[in-house]
């Protein structure tokens, strides 16, 4: 059989088999590939990962994150599994982080669970192209004053961005990355990180929708301790990473 019939028959199997998600009535769906994990080292070196999810993921089971019923999205804040709002909010504490950056403030979901799930003395840093009260948000604005959270209009994949925020980063305990997926950003933002040498610390880096067929690459890249999360983080893909000691990538997965 050539590759052209062999394309035709596979794009006909796909299609039936979305004719059959669409009857199940499925809210969201993606095409993506599945990769082996047993042959990534990252994976095997990520078991040491495991204790942590553990203990987050139980006390993301209990955790009951306060919404706000008036904003819309705010009904995803508690779907447990298939968000990653409540297993975010499990690691934070596990992790008792004080300097944590979020990028990608967008409604500031992610930026509230943390707020929420961290002392009085943790600050968060939030990072967008676009200041956070144009959306119907859930931050407020005396979290601000208070100093318990700081928005940054800055585009960190930018090496003269990324370099102004460099110590903020270097200092940091957690970084969330839930950028725009445009094939572009996380991957300039993750090569500008490794390419600088970070304060020695325990440092995680949560990489959202890792399942995006344009992630898959940024994904395999990645050489640091690292474990893919899914199963208790969003549905679309929860990549948890280890850079302690900074991050290590293998530059032959990028595309750009």
């Amino acid at each position: 059989m050539d590759i052209f019939k062999a394309n035709i028959l596979l794009i006909l199997r796909l299609t039936k088999t979305l004719i059959k998600i669409y009857n199940y009535k499925i809210r969201h769906f993606f095409v993506t590939i599945q990769l082996s994990q047993d042959d990534d080292s990252a994976i095997s070196k990520g078991v040491k990962l495991i204790p942590l999810l553990n203990k987050a993921v139980k006390d993301a089971y209990e955790l009951k994150i306060k919404a706000n019923p008036r904003k819309k999205d705010s009904v995803f804040l508690n779907t447990f599994p298939g968000e990653h709002y409540r297993l975010l909010g499990g690691l934070v504490k596990n992790i008792n982080a004080k300097v944590i950056i979020d990028i990608g403030t967008f409604t500031g979901m992610s930026s509230r669970v943390f707020l929420d799930n961290t002392s009085q003395d943790a600050i968060v840093h939030t990072f967008d192209i676009i200041e956070w009260q144009k959306f119907d948000s859930h931050l407020k604005k005396i979290e601000f004053k208070k100093g318990k959270i700081n928005q940054h209009i800055s585009d960190l994949s930018q090496k003269k961005e990324f370099k102004k925020y460099l110590k903020l980063i270097s200092i940091s305990d957690l970084i969330f990355l839930d950028a725009p997926k445009d094939g572009n950003f996380e991957y300039r933002f993750l090569n500008l990180l490794s390419g600088v040498k970070l304060e020695r610390k325990s440092r995680l880096l949560i990489i959202d929708d890792i399942k995006f067929l344009n992630m898959l690459s940024l994904w395999r890249s990645i050489k640091s301790p690292k474990i893919d999360a899914t199963s208790f983080g969003h549905w679309s893909g929860t990549g948890i990473v280890d850079i302690s000691n900074g991050l290590e990538l293998n530059k032959k997965f990028f595309n750009n």
